[in-house]
């Protein structure tokens, strides 16, 4: 990526891409276990890309580094899994990006504010 990336970004794509490698490799219920946190913390740590297929490049650029013949070798699985890994992305960027609607009114945090108690 030509932007410079601080240090929690870039620890993000590092797990993100190791994840995939782990999937890629065995079985992939480390990634799905922590896929959205880490999902998250891409979304949430102010770093932001033109769309999410550039976030899901530099992932998979990270997972041909890590486990060079494993992801030549499986590269269709590969692209599956960062493809719906990017479609994760774009939806929680998307979501995280909603104010609450004007034409809802709000509502109570707890009983006690409910009522008059």
């Amino acid at each position: 990526m030509d932007q410079e990336l601080n240090p929690q970004t870039d620890q993000a794509l590092n797990e993100l891409a190791m994840l995939i490698c782990q999937a890629l490799e065995n079985d992939g219920e480390m990634l799905v276990e922590r896929q959205d946190g880490l999902l998250k913390t891409l979304v949430m740590s102010g770093h932001t890309w033109k769309s999410e297929r550039t976030v899901m490049e530099e992932v998979e650029r990270r997972v041909k580094d890590q486990c060079g013949e494993s992801a030549m070798h499986r590269g269709g699985a590969l692209t599956s899994l960062t493809s719906q890994m990017g479609v994760k992305l774009q939806s929680l960027a998307r979501w995280e990006s909603k104010s609450p609607s004007e034409e809802t009114p709000s509502k109570p945090a707890n009983i006690s504010s409910a009522t008059d108690a």
